[in-house]
């Protein structure tokens, strides 16, 4: 059995979302409708400033990886570097008392040169190419600029040029002085009229 409070409860909760659901779908009415133009030229600026910002990451990184890559070549420089004197060292040992341990050092000490080597070679190779990274990012990002600068600059002057024309304030204009033909045609007149 339903008591009569329960049921008034049930009519409130049901005239209330009916209120609600009236005032929310007038508050989409009332919001002003934007057109599918605007709309998309306003997602295309946000992509373009997006794109913008991209760029700049890639060069950033671009730059990151070339510091990076710089820095493991030097100490792969200055290794080799060492292991080539332990390696003139070791030769000059051998030189000196050659001994089958070591003429085994010496081939220890060629082989982990090389390596070295190697890694250098691979390293130089990758800083080229991070080289060549960097370089295409910053034209990338240049020819962005480049871009955006070129379409501000039409916008405005399409602003100029589109924008209605001022009309200016017409001055009252003064008449021209008759200085010279009157003077002339004054006396002939006048001679004209002694005459008769």
């Amino acid at each position: 059995m339903v008591t009569k409070k329960a049921r008034t409860t049930k009519k409130r909760v049901a005239k209330k979302t009916a209120v609600r659901a009236t005032r929310t779908t007038a508050a989409k009415k009332a919001a002003p409708s934007i057109s599918p133009v605007t709309e998309l030229e306003q997602s295309i600026a946000k992509s373009q400033v997006q794109l913008a910002k991209l760029y700049e990451k890639e060069v950033t990184k671009a730059q990151k990886g070339v510091e990076k890559i710089k820095g493991q070549l030097d100490k792969a420089v200055a290794r080799q570097a060492t292991l080539r004197d332990k390696k003139n060292a070791v030769a000059e040992k051998v030189a000196a008392n050659r001994t089958a341990a070591t003429q085994k050092q010496l081939e220890r000490a060629r082989e982990t040169l090389r390596t070295a080597s190697q890694k250098v070679s691979e390293l130089r190779e990758q800083m080229k190419s991070a080289k060549q990274a960097l370089k295409d990012a910053i034209a990338a990002q240049k020819k962005s600029v480049a871009q955006q600068k070129a379409m501000a600059k039409f916008e405005s002057d399409w602003a100029k040029a589109t924008a209605p024309k001022k009309k200016r304030k017409t001055t009252a204009k003064r008449r021209p002085r008759k200085t010279t033909a009157r003077k002339a045609s004054t006396p002939a007149t006048n001679e004209s009229a002694a005459s008769e």
